[in-house]
């Protein structure tokens, strides 16, 4: 059901309330999409303005959420699963988190970039970008609302006033709907009804792994949580996650490593037990794995 805007009555003491705004573009949006959006949940953004010097490169790595890498001056390369794009000014990369990338910038014509490192969950499980398909390069051109958006997150992270975690997360919800809205034709069409109701049917075990980390991961338990048997569980768990339990449970531990090697001073050591590791050496062997630089590293680097 449509719903009016609802407006005051005329008042001769006030002047007539605008409604002859610029209309959105064309929506295509489907149910699935609007259940989408209900349920992302935004937290963990940075954003940060960088000017980058002639020969400056970002080698090969992965990290452990998502993020976009904004082109405000010059020309740089990327490289994202062997897959090479140059960006100029109003160019944004994407990169999913655990996919392998690399970037220079163009000596010639050096960048200046904004970084927005965020997670976006959907059904505290699936991150928008994987569900969405969201490509390597966003073309913004002179979408100038992006680029005063994303200048304003700067802003909030480097002074940080009251509230300013909270601000980041609208930014970032504003640039994703921006991208929702305007940019649709990039995306690949949303999940099937079908497979956000079995994301509903996980539930039960995908808040139990992300809540008890420190806990071996037991198909039995998991599946009774959810109301199916072990085969039927796996079967629907690998099908819509990508994944096995014990692969997205890692995939947990290392996100709350990562947060808490950039938010607290613990010793690694400590944080392995935090999230479930008895072994520091193989927890370091993980995270290294999936995010590209040991703990030690990944806690003194500024990240991009």
């Amino acid at each position: 059901m449509k719903i009016t805007p609802t407006y005051p009555p005329s008042d001769p003491t006030r002047e007539t309330i605008q409604t002859d705004y610029p209309k959105f573009l064309p929506q295509s949006y489907n149910q699935s999409l609007i259940r989408l959006l209900d349920n992302v949940t935004i937290r963990d953004v940075t954003a940060v303005h960088f000017m980058c010097r002639p020969h400056w490169k970002l080698p090969e790595r992965r990290i452990a959420d998502d993020m976009f890498l904004y082109v405000t001056h010059g020309r740089m390369f990327i490289r994202v699963n062997g897959r090479e794009s140059t960006l100029r000014r109003g160019d944004c990369a994407h990169f999913r988190r655990g996919a392998p990338h690399s970037a220079a910038t163009d000596p010639h014509n050096p960048i200046q970039i904004i970084s927005v490192h965020y997670s976006a969950t959907v059904f505290a499980s699936l991150t928008l970008p994987v569900l969405l398909n969201f490509p390597d390069v966003f073309h913004f051109g002179a979408d100038k609302e992006i680029a005063t958006d994303l200048g304003a997150a700067c802003r909030e992270y480097a002074l940080q006033p009251a509230g300013y975690q909270r601000a980041l997360e609208a930014h970032v919800v504003h640039l994703l709907l921006r991208v929702l809205r305007e940019h649709s034709s990039w995306l690949s069409v949303p999940p099937s009804e079908s497979k956000l109701a079995e994301l509903r049917r996980l539930l039960p075990a995908l808040e139990a792994l992300r809540s008890e980390l420190t806990q071996p991961v037991t198909m039995p338990v998991l599946a009774n949580r959810c109301g199916l048997s072990e085969s039927q569980f796996r079967r629907v768990f690998t099908g819509t996650m990508g994944m096995l339990p014990v692969q997205y449970q890692r995939q947990l531990r290392i996100e709350r490593a990562r947060q808490l090697l950039r938010q607290t001073n613990q010793t690694v050591a400590a944080i392995a037990a935090e999230v479930g590791y008895a072994e520091t050496a193989f927890f370091a062997h993980t995270f290294k794995k999936l995010v590209g630089l040991a703990p030690g590293q990944y806690r003194q680097s500024h990240e991009l």
